[in-house]
C-alpha cells in the first residue's frame, strides 16, 4: 500500500540558519538579532574596514530579501534556511527552499524540469545536467543548472550568473516527494554545489503514513 508525506524536518549543520518564512511579521526582528550574533561571533571584519554594525545591517538586509523572495512566490509551508559562512565578509551566501510536493513520480519531476529548460522564456540557461544521489530519506534526482541573467549585466556588460540545484527526494514506498531548491549567491560559491545539496539533505528527515 502506498504511503503519503506526513512531515519532513531538515536538520541544519554548521553555518545555515532557518528563516521564519511562516510569520513574515518576524522577520525584520529575526534579520536583525541574527545578523547582529553573527557579526559578534567573528569579533571583527576581517581585514575588511567596515564597522560591526554595517556588516550586520547589510546581512540583515540580505536575510530580509531572502524572506520577501520566498513570500512572493505565494508557496505556503516552504521551509528556507540561508548560508552564512564567513560573517565578516557581510554576504549570504545560499538560500534552499524545501517543500513536500504530493503524487509526483521521479520521472515525472525529471521530465518537469527537463521542459522547463527546453521551453523557458524567463530564463537563459548555460548549462543544465541532471543530478542523481541517495540519502538516508530517499533517492535524490534533479537538476544541476547555470542561469545567465542578462538584465543584471556584470562589470564586462555580460550576464550574470546564477548557480542552481532543483532537487527531488523520494522516500521509498511513497507517492509524495520532497522538493529542495537552492540558490547560490554566485557561480564558485560552492566548490561541488549538487554534492554539498546532497550532504545537507544527509539531515532530512521524512515521515510517512498509509495513504
Amino acid at each position: 500500500m502506498s504511503r503519503q508525506i506526513a512531515g519532513f524536518e531538515l536538520r541544519l549543520p554548521d553555518s545555515w540558519w532557518a528563516v521564519p518564512t511562516e510569520a513574515p511579521e518576524s522577520v525584520p526582528e529575526w534579520a536583525r538579532s541574527t545578523a547582529a550574533a553573527l557579526v559578534a561571533d567573528v569579533g571583527t571584519s576581517g581585514g575588511h574596514d567596515v564597522a560591526p554594525d554595517e556588516l550586520a545591517d547589510e546581512i540583515a538586509r540580505q536575510l530580509e530579501d531572502v524572506a520577501r523572495a520566498v513570500a512572493e512566490t505565494g508557496i505556503p509551508g516552504l521551509v528556507t534556511a540561508v548560508l552564512v559562512r564567513r560573517p565578516e565578509l557581510g554576504v549570504v551566501d545560499a538560500m534552499v527552499t524545501v517543500t513536500a510536493q504530493q503524487d509526483l513520480a521521479a520521472d515525472e519531476f525529471t521530465a518537469g524540469l527537463a521542459a522547463a529548460v527546453e521551453e523557458s522564456d524567463e530564463h537563459d540557461y548555460a548549462f543544465a545536467g541532471r543530478f542523481d544521489g541517495t540519502v538516508a530519506a530517499g533517492d535524490v534526482t534533479g537538476l544541476h543548472a547555470m542561469i545567465t541573467h542578462f538584465g543584471e549585466l556584470g562589470e564586462d556588460g555580460s550576464g550574470t550568473l546564477e548557480e542552481r540545484v532543483v532537487l527531488g527526494v523520494f522516500p521509498a514506498g511513497s507517492r509524495d516527494m520532497v522538493e529542495v531548491t537552492a540558490v547560490a549567491r554566485s557561480v564558485g560559491t560552492f566548490e561541488d554545489m549538487p554534492q554539498e545539496m546532497l550532504e545537507l539533505l544527509e539531515g532530512l528527515s521524512v515521515e510517512t503514513e498509509t495513504a
